[in-house]
């Protein structure tokens, strides 16, 4: 039992940040390896509609069968249960059905362990109550209820579903990126299609629903170790900034994804020296902890330091600024030389990067859209080719005017493919004609602004 304590003291410290967010029971923890989740609505909801919320989510409402587990639940309970409200979270419980009394749970699992409330169950509404939740007032201990009744608000979902049975949880290979998931419904996109499961490196979302931003975000390793503004270059060319974190709730889903991703990490160790961010700040800075900044240009107000960091301890050679920001240890914070990034003589060996762009403006980031095949890109750079159209093709020299330059390009090139200093091939159809020269005639004069 004490790697299950260990873990409910974790869960418990770190649940506010965590909100709705899920939690592992690992099997190294003495766990089962499935996934639960505290989920509150704003709203009075009904059982039979709880279960339906962790049907779509792409799980069940939680099962429990021993008292570890049940422990592990209230832990998750615990700190987010509204105050002041009567019920406390359904679970996948009932007897509906069958004559009252007679529990199961909607798994199929047996119905063997209990942790009733004194006087539990009881059928108090003068009716059969035949489903089954936390009572808040009793140290959360089971109780009856009716569908419907009491002042409930939330639920408990468990996710224990592997799709591609390869004895690992569905929800856990979405949630790190080894296993495709663009349209977060929480199962895996190649068990959606039947086509065969790869597991791989995949972009993943920290979504809305779980208490996130909507931004997306992927690791990526580097061979033979790179220097930060590299790593700063190499992210925009994918559409995106190395990865910002302004919140506890973000740094624990950044890290999270970090640490499941040890090709990002110095000879795969996620205990050591892993991928930078997108922290810098000016040299030469003789206070290492002064003049931090993001990439985004957020609001410097968040930190998660390892102990004993910054302090511009100049590994790559004496007198060496550390100015740039980088994982270690897991989910410490360390700064880090751009020199060469070396890290106690080892070059660091990946990025983190995080797309948050919304080009067309409809609310939604545009690299799901991408992934979803919603918007195209065709040259893979991370921007929706809708959005990089130009607006003012005809401009051949860039010389923010369409003019008697352009135009004499234009002639110069006339039936042939058009490559040269300039590309008179303006409409991309391999030969310079008539469409061309539209382009040109049509955007005469200054370009739009």
């Amino acid at each position: 039992m004490k790697n299950v304590a260990v873990a409910l003291v974790t869960l418990i410290a770190s649940s506010v940040a965590q909100a709705q967010q899920a939690v592992q029971w690992r099997v190294e923890d003495g766990g089962n390896g499935h996934w639960y989740a505290f989920k509150a609505k704003s709203t009075v909801i009904c059982w039979h509609d709880a279960r339906a919320l962790c049907e779509l989510q792409g799980g069940h409402l939680a099962s429990i069968t021993s008292s570890a587990e049940n422990q592990l639940l209230l832990a998750l309970t615990i700190p987010n249960n509204p105050g002041g409200i009567e019920g406390g979270p359904y679970i996948g419980g009932t007897c509906e059905g069958l004559p009252w009394g007679q529990w199961y749970w909607i798994t199929g699992e047996p119905f063997s362990y209990t942790a009733w409330m004194p006087g539990a169950p009881n059928g108090s509404s003068g009716a059969t109550e035949p489903y089954l939740h936390f009572w808040r007032w009793s140290n959360l201990g089971w109780n009856d209820q009716v569908d419907c009744g009491g002042l409930m608000f939330s639920y408990l979902i468990e996710w224990d579903a592997d799709c591609n049975s390869d004895g690992i949880v569905d929800y856990g290979q979405c949630r790190d990126g080894s296993l495709p998931d663009y349209n977060g419904n929480n199962v895996p996109d190649c068990c959606e299609s039947g086509t065969p499961c790869e597991v791989g490196n995949y972009p993943v979302q920290w979504r809305v629903e779980d208490g996130g931003n909507g931004h997306w975000y992927g690791a990526f390793g580097v061979t033979g170790g790179t220097r930060w503004v590299d790593c700063s270059n190499a992210s925009q060319a994918r559409g995106g900034y190395l990865a910002t974190i302004t919140s506890l709730a973000e740094n624990i889903f950044v890290t999270n994804y970090a640490v499941a991703h040890p090709e990002a990490w110095n000879s795969g160790d996620i205990n050591g020296f892993g991928p930078v961010l997108g922290g810098w700040q000016p040299e030469p800075t003789s206070a290492p902890n002064q003049g931090w900044r993001w990439v985004s240009n957020e609001l410097w107000d968040f930190t998660s330091w390892k102990f004993g960091e910054p302090n511009d301890h100049g590994q790559c050679g004496p007198g060496g600024y550390e100015s740039y920001l980088a994982l270690i240890g897991g989910t410490g914070w360390n700064d880090v030389q751009d020199t060469t990034l070396c890290v106690w003589g080892t070059l660091v060996p990946g990025y983190l990067v995080e797309w948050s762009a919304d080009c067309n403006g409809d609310g939604i980031v545009d690299k799901g859209q991408i992934l979803q095949g919603q918007l195209v890109d065709a040259d893979a750079n991370g921007v929706p080719d809708v959005c990089e159209v130009d607006p003012c093709p005809g401009d051949i020299t860039n010389g923010g005017t369409v003019d008697a330059t352009d135009l004499s390009i234009v002639l110069a090139a006339w039936g042939t493919n058009g490559q040269g200093e300039f590309q008179a091939d303006i409409d991309g159809s391999g030969l310079v004609d008539g469409g061309d020269l539209a382009l040109v005639l049509g955007g005469w004069g200054p370009c739009p602004q």
